[in-house]
């Protein structure tokens, strides 16, 4: 599957059952302490990478003075500056230190080395989920198995639609598992935030002794935007056609990944890029048979998000509550679904996960990371150059407002 602007490439591994832990955690934004930064690159030692793209790569590393494991991304600051990436590293920024969910990966440090910025995030033990579905029965999911996915997918979505960010790049490969095998988005550089964010609605239920439910919509209602971003399997009509796009291709990809989870492959699939966007604008979904057949209110749903009218798109008018009241999803609680075992559970064979068995093989690095050699610089605020002050053009710092942090997470999620 080819990537139009990804980060990290994927693979295949096998992965074995073991005993499940129940998630255990709180979703307050307001129990996140940000202070300053507490480390630096050379408070890590590098164990090996774990995976690469075009602007940077991500490396497992040691934290020293506590032997904790970390997932490192390193981007490069002149890659950044010449693909002119530098907003989206900054979005990635503000998502990854505000959000408290146990399904969006966890931000511990962020900081600025001469030549590179550094994120360091949870190490999800469990690996790349789409490698975890590469090596299934037919690399694909039953249904009951894909709607738990489907499921806490769809909680994360609602999270970030509920703060104001769209995300704009679902797919297996932007999903890791954790340890116990539930999925943690990560990857948030195609993101998009609205500012300020909306209100959510409140959405009274139609059934007995059913709490009401947030409109989540709202939250970015007043967020559309012409960029063409995201994965060409994945890529929702409007986008192709450049008419602007809201949140609204966040639940057009959820229907796509439901159909590759039951089927092992997307459903507009062409031999190239051309014909898969054609695909996509004209041609209707195909169920192929199988056993057991999917019911109907699985086949419904996938028909329904992947809508390709956004105004009739599941989810266009009231957000997440559209798709957790659906039909499909009638016999799972999203309040409990992180106490719940999931059904794939990665094989751990070392405590700490540091033999990164659940990760492809790298092939050996042309360039090395020496952590110790790379000193985390000082922010110094500098002005926006003035087009007549040549100098002051030179030392202007694009990065001079990417914050060095260290965030603390009181009732951090305990798996």
């Amino acid at each position: 599957m080819k990537n139009v602007n990804g980060i990290l490439d994927s693979d295949s591994r096998s992965h074995s059952p073991q005993r499940s832990q129940s998630c255990q955690p709180t979703y307050s934004s307001n129990s996140i302490k940000i202070r300053s930064v507490q480390v630096g690159p050379s408070s890590f030692t590098k164990v090996r990478m774990l995976g690469k793209g075009d602007i940077g790569k991500v490396y497992m590393v040691k934290q020293k003075d506590t032997g904790k494991l970390f997932a490192m991304k390193v981007l490069s600051k002149e890659v950044l500056i010449k693909r002119n990436k530098i907003k989206r590293v900054f979005a990635e920024q503000e998502i990854l230190s505000t959000s408290n969910h146990p399904f969006i990966v966890a931000l511990h440090h962020s900081f600025q080395s001469q030549d590179n910025l550094y994120f360091v995030m949870e190490y999800c033990t469990g690996g790349e989920f789409f490698r975890a579905l590469q090596l299934r029965p037919g690399k694909c999911l039953i249904e009951k198995e894909a709607k738990f996915y489907a499921a806490e997918v769809t909680a994360a979505l609602e999270y970030l639609h509920l703060h104001g960010f769209i995300y704009r790049d679902l797919k297996p490969e932007n999903i890791m598992l954790h340890q116990s095998g539930h999925i943690m988005l990560t990857d948030f550089d195609l993101s998009k935030g609205s500012s300020p964010p909306g209100q959510p609605g409140i959405i009274k239920s139609q059934q007995p002794h059913m709490p009401p439910s947030l409109d989540t919509r709202r939250c970015v209602y007043n967020l559309r935007t012409n960029s063409f971003v995201g994965t060409e399997e994945y890529i929702a009509p409007e986008v192709i056609k450049g008419s602007g796009h809201t949140s609204s291709v966040d639940w057009w990809t959820l229907g796509i990944l439901i159909y590759e989870m039951l089927y092992a492959t997307t459903p507009f699939k062409g031999p190239n890029r051309n014909e898969t966007f054609t695909r996509i604008l004209d041609d209707d979904i195909i169920f192929s048979d199988q056993s057991p057949p999917l019911s109907d209110s699985c086949q419904h749903l996938i028909l329904m998000l992947l809508q390709k009218e956004e105004c009739k798109r599941l989810g266009s008018q009231a957000g997440a509550s559209e798709i957790k009241t659906h039909p499909f999803f009638n016999s799972i609680n999203f309040a409990l679904l992180r106490h719940l075992e999931p059904p794939i559970l990665p094989l751990i064979n070392s405590p700490d996960g540091v033999d990164a068995l659940n990760f492809r093989k790298m092939a050996a690095e042309s360039i090395s990371l020496d952590l110790d050699m790379d000193h985390p610089m000082v922010n110094v605020t500098l002005p926006p150059p003035s087009p007549h002050d040549k100098i002051q053009s030179y030392i202007y710092n694009p990065f001079e407002n990417f914050n060095s942090i260290t965030i603390h997470r009181e009732g951090d999620f305990d798996y």
